[in-house]
């Protein structure tokens, strides 16, 4: 119980305190045993169920591999402690949700190129990827240009050029629902990545991004991907 007491765990809730309780100390305990301890603390207030707008996603993919989802986070991963470790890149495979990803000290076409060789080294080439319209992956059309003048024309950008040699085509993202699958995930990283950082006392980029390629993504492929 004293642990949950301590400044780092201050913002965590019954289900993630109980499964890190387990790992971390050996300590097994139900959430539900864990949220009682909370709330008898004033750690925790019992929340009513509230209705939620429904969002209808894009249905994933059929097999591992046809899309992968490529984008960045921009947010105080550190939360001011240490060094300052604001771009997390990811890419999410559309089908099983199984992820890669580095932070990065600029969110640039070459950290970005970077991330996108260790994904594909790792787990294979994509038959397409989706990202959104920023112009590391787009070049702007012209005025006055028409569709077929801009495909004759065949401007790309260093991502554009390189995704070509590797064989995977390009899809731009006209709506943050399009990219649902990689925005969701970030919103799950910032809430879980932020608390497990705090409590591995992580102060640098590079220990950062140990933590990532040793723990984090290990462990959400294990538990969030599907087979």
């Amino acid at each position: 119980m004293g642990f949950l007491k301590q400044p780092e765990w201050h913002d965590f809730g019954p289900t993630f305190a109980s499964e890190q309780l387990a790992k971390r100390h050996d300590i097994q305990v139900s959430k539900e045993t864990v949220r009682g301890w909370m709330i008898e603390a004033g750690l925790w207030q019992s929340q009513s169920r509230q209705l939620r707008e429904v969002q209808v996603w894009r249905p994933r993919r059929s097999g591992y591999g046809e899309l992968v989802q490529w984008d960045t986070s921009d947010h105080d991963w550190l939360e001011g402690r240490g060094e300052p470790v604001r771009h997390l890149v990811r890419l999410i495979d559309d089908a099983t949700s199984r992820s890669w990803g580095r932070f990065v000290k600029h969110d640039g076409t070459r950290e970005n190129m970077g991330v996108l060789w260790e994904y594909v080294e790792r787990n294979g080439r994509m038959v397409d990827t989706y990202t959104d319209r920023d112009s590391m992956f787009m070049v702007a059309p012209r005025p006055g240009e028409s569709k077929q003048q801009r495909r004759e024309a065949d401007r790309l950008t260093q991502i554009g050029r390189a995704l070509r040699e590797l064989g995977s085509g390009w899809i731009p993202a006209y709506s943050p629902l399009a990219k649902g699958r990689v925005e969701r995930s970030f919103e799950t990283d910032q809430d879980r990545l932020i608390k497990l950082l705090r409590l591995a006392k992580v102060t640098t980029l590079q220990a950062a991004n140990e933590f990532l390629e040793k723990e984090y993504w290990r462990e959400w492929n294990e538990r969030f991907a599907r087979l």
